[in-house]
């Protein structure tokens, strides 16, 4: 996706009078990063969910197990969302990456509005969007979680969805698209739906979205946004057919001014668009920033719009890259899915074993089973650490290895599928008979807990689908996430 030659005017942008001092944030080799930011460190981290251990996001891995998972709507209102593989997320993290908040961050929400063609970009709302059917796609994005479609052929005109992902510069259509790290059917039609996008141009109050030609939203007070930036707009379903469309709420960049100002931390994921190499300045999700003096980057890849993760400074005027990572030899940046918890009821005998853990449909062939799981009754708890792909259309990880261990240190989350036995709204406890083994599960909520169905109407019996922290030592669950099961 390379850029065009007027790319980068079109993308200036006034850059913002910010202190901030950089330490490693984005990911670097095969495993996991998990190095902290050091006592008192504070970071705020955007990109896409690549794994649970708590949360791994583009390869980096931020303990979870005392944040917010939320979303914001049309008021401007957090609600409670379940974390999903493919998620957009903003986290706000401090000490040795233990998050405070993490926001999902839908790009798109609402109908598709032109089923897939065969080089596999639809439009949803009017906006271009490519889903990745390879992992050997050019720019090294990880193939596309789609959920609720088998493949993107199933996708019809109307469909209500959900879409993340990472804003690219197509030169070819003079445009922007979004290339979908996650495409999720909805059961409803949302109203307000969600429109995102790159400004392209201002007149006013009514702006240009994704390019020349784009989608013109009124309702942007003036001075809010630049030229360049990433922005989503809420608008109401009935004034869909209007031109301009009239934004109910706007929501600006994923990073900051006061990110920058107050984080020890700012990093960066998305694909490279506008690389300039005369000035060393790519643009990544709407932020355009220049290479300081002596970093190295294959900057080839850069001009081919390929996965990149940076992290921001200030000198001067001037947002810098200090850091520039990029998949590729022994960058993973989530390339690699890493799935890692606590569950039981699965028959690790059979010749293939197709599970769920983390929410996330698994398939490992025996070959890439250990020992360690062979030996484990169903019965038993048990701590699997998963390693894998999402190799193609649908949302399942195909496991390259799977290792089991019946202890953890400290906190480990945890899957389990039951009966509810009893539900208490006032104690906000519940009790579940688990699947297979039989054995009673004590659990308990509070506000940070996300519940597809409200707890009120659950009724004994249900099967339902459970994930929360389990605490070594504890016999008690502290759930995050609680599902009628399928």
């Amino acid at each position: 996706m390379k850029s065009s030659p007027s790319l980068s005017a079109v993308l200036s942008r006034t850059a913002v009078a910010l202190v901030v001092l950089i330490v490693s944030a984005c990911g670097g080799g095969g495993s996991t990063d998990l190095a902290g930011v050091g006592s008192g460190g504070s970071g705020v981290a955007s990109g896409s969910v690549s794994g649970f251990g708590s949360v791994i996001v583009d390869g980096v891995e931020y303990d979870d197990s005392a944040a917010t998972r939320q979303a914001e709507d049309a008021s401007g209102a957090l609600r409670n969302v379940a974390l999903k593989l493919g998620q957009r997320v903003r986290v706000v993290y401090a000490g040795d990456r233990a998050a405070a908040s993490i926001e999902v961050q839908a790009q798109l929400v609402g109908p598709v509005t032109r089923v897939p063609g065969t080089d596999g970009v639809l439009q949803v709302l009017g906006q271009s969007v490519r889903i990745v059917s390879s992992s050997n796609d050019a720019t090294r994005s990880n193939p596309t979680v789609l959920d609720g479609f088998a493949t993107s052929a199933a996708i019809q005109a109307g469909d209500e969805v959900e879409v993340h992902g990472a804003w690219a510069y197509d030169s070819a259509q003079g445009q922007w698209l979004l290339v979908a790290s996650r495409l999720e059917k909805l059961a409803t039609a949302p109203d307000p739906v969600l429109i995102g996008g790159v400004v392209s141009a201002i007149e006013g109050t009514v702006l240009r979205l994704n390019g020349a030609a784009g989608t013109r939203i009124d309702g942007f007070p003036a001075g809010s946004v630049a030229v360049g930036e990433t922005v989503r707009a809420w608008v109401a379903r009935s004034g869909l057919a209007s031109s301009p469309l009239v934004a109910q709420r706007v929501a600006g960049a994923e990073i900051r001014a006061s990110d920058l100002d107050a984080s020890s931390v700012v990093s960066l994921s998305g694909l490279a668009s506008g690389y300039d190499a005369a000035s060393r300045t790519v643009v990544v999700q709407g932020v355009r920033v220049k290479l300081a003096d002596g970093v190295v980057a294959d900057e080839a890849a850069l001009a081919r719009g390929e996965f990149v993760c940076v992290e921001l400074s200030r000198s001067g005027s001037t947002l810098v890259a200090s850091s520039v990572k990029q998949r590729g030899g022994s960058s993973d940046l989530g390339r690699t899915t890493e799935l890692k918890g606590v569950t039981r009821g699965i028959d690790w005998s059979a010749a293939s074993v197709a599970f769920s853990l983390r929410g996330s449909a698994i398939q490992a062939d025996a070959s890439v089973i250990d020992a360690s799981c062979r030996a484990v009754n169903a019965a038993t708890d048990v701590y699997v650490e998963v390693r894998g792909n999402v190799l193609g259309s649908g949302g399942a990880v195909t496991a390259s290895s799977v290792r089991c261990s019946q202890s953890y240190s400290g906190s480990a989350s945890a899957d389990y599928t039951g009966s509810l036995v009893s539900i208490d709204t006032a104690s906000r406890s519940l009790s579940l008979r688990v699947d297979a083994t039989g054995a009673l599960l004590t659990a308990r909520w509070d506000g940070r807990t996300y519940f597809e169905q409200h707890p009120a109407s659950l009724p004994v019996g249900l099967r339902v689908e459970v994930e929360g922290v389990m605490d070594q030592g504890s016999s008690t669950l502290r759930l995050t996430r609680v599902r009628p099961a399928d």
